[in-house]
This record gives structure tokens, sequence and C-alpha cells, in this order.
């Protein structure tokens, strides 16, 4: 039996034109961990009654809209976290989970796990870093956390995904709390460093759920899997490559 509490942030944006799983990731995380809150914060879709419906009758589901200047996964998570604190939830949940829409809960990660081992931040998926793909703007967030010095210590956070303990919450966001995204490059240099972010919270130790996000590893491809019917029984968490932005067409 479970002897823990889950929060799963979700980052949303929602298009008619591509295939939407949050109902097949919500309905995972409530078969697998039904007691938990599922908060998904949406960036301002244009037809997000189309999803909300869906959700009519789920009475763990919250959605929250990212009205902030912050958009794609860290805004939306800013939000999640924020409302979180504002409603005195925090020491509710042990972790809370954070993910984009499209890197949905496959199968069960036992969280026990990470309680044992003291694990207090986890990437979902590492990426190894190439040095030429960084560029000032990640250099200068490593260098106000202090971890500049570090580079060469950790991995990126592949699709800005990963797992905190309610301890970490409130260093994590006041760690982000100044950083504004906009555009989806601005989110790829996210994940770079927010791999040192979550070194840093978790005692500088590489932890992750699901290891390196290379199609060989993972046994699954992740521009052609199918999340519902395909089994990848070697995974928790799986990721279809959209490759949504901030210029995608609407309809």
């Amino acid at each position: 039996m479970d002897n823990y509490k889950l929060c799963f942030i979700i980052a949303h944006r929602y298009y008619r034109n591509y295939e939407s799983y949050i109902k097949y990731y919500v309905d995972n995380i409530n078969k697998f961990y039904n007691d938990s809150l599922i908060i998904i914060v949406d960036n301002n879709s244009k037809y997000l009654d189309d999803i909300k419906n869906v959700f009519k009758n789920y009475t763990n589901v919250l959605f929250l809209i990212n009205d902030t200047e912050c958009k794609f996964e860290l805004g939306a998570y800013k939000v999640g976290i924020n409302y979180i604190i504002q409603n005195n939830l925090l020491e509710k949940y042990e972790y809370y989970i954070f993910t984009q829409d499209n890197f949905i809960l496959k199968n069960k990660f036992d969280f026990n796990v990470m309680i044992n081992n003291n694990t207090l931040a986890s990437f979902i998926n590492t990426l190894i870093s190439i040095s030429s793909d960084y560029n000032e703007n990640i250099f200068n967030v490593l260098r106000k956390i202090n971890m500049l010095d570090r580079i060469n210590d950790f991995t990126m956070c592949c699709c800005n995904s990963f797992i905190l303990n309610k301890i970490k919450i409130l260093e994590f966001l006041d760690m982000t709390k100044d950083i504004i995204i906009i555009y989806r490059r601005e989110s790829e240099d996210c994940e770079r460093y927010l791999g040192g972010i979550i070194y840093k919270l978790n005692n500088y130790k590489v932890v992750s759920t699901d290891g390196i996000m290379m199609d060989k590893l993972l046994n699954y491809n992740r521009w052609i899997v199918n999340l519902i019917d395909d089994p990848v029984k070697e995974r928790f968490f799986v990721k279809k490559l959209q490759q949504k932005n901030e210029n995608t067409i609407e309809d």
C-alpha cells in the first residue's frame, strides 16, 4: 500500500489539429494513485472547453489558466505552485510531478524508491548537454544560482519535466521566480538550466526515473510512439514529440 500522496502539475496547450493525450494521462494517474490532485495549467488554449468538458465529472482535476507573462512549461508550473501555496496545500502531498501534457504516465512508478533514497528532486529523463547549445541566457541563470562553475556535473532536464519533494517546492519557486519564457527557444534554454536547478535541489546528485532520453535506450521511438496503444513496459513516463511552439496554427 502506498503511504504517500502525489500532486501532478501538467503544462497544457490544446490544439484541435493535434492529438490530445490528457485524458489518458489523467486516467492513468487515477488508476495508479487514486488520491492524487491533478492540476492542469493551460497556456491559453483557444478551445479549452473541448478538454474541460471531458473532465466535468472528475473530482480531483483542477484547471488553471496561465495568465502570467511566463509561458510554456515553467510558466505553467509556477502558476500551479502558487495555487498550492495560496491554498495551503503544500504539506498535503509528498511529491509534485511536473510534466508536459504529451509526456505522460504510462506505468506505475513506486515513489517509495525516492523516499527510501532520500531523493528530493529527480529528472524524469536526462539528456546529455552539448556545450555549443549553451548561451548567455543559460549562463546568467546558472550564475545567479551559483551553479555555473558546476556546469559539467549535471545533465539537461529533458522536456522540462521533473519531480520535486514538497520540501523543495519553495526553493524551486524562489530560484525561478524572475525567469520569463515567451518563445520555444527560451523553453529549450530552460531544459539546460533546469538541469542545474534540479541537480542542486537534490543535494548535487543526478537521479532520474527513466534514464537518458535516447530512443535506443528507451526502447521506443518518440516520433512515432502511440502513447495509448503501445505497451512500452520498460518506462514509467513516455514522451510523444509534437514540436508545438508559439507559431503553431491553432485550427
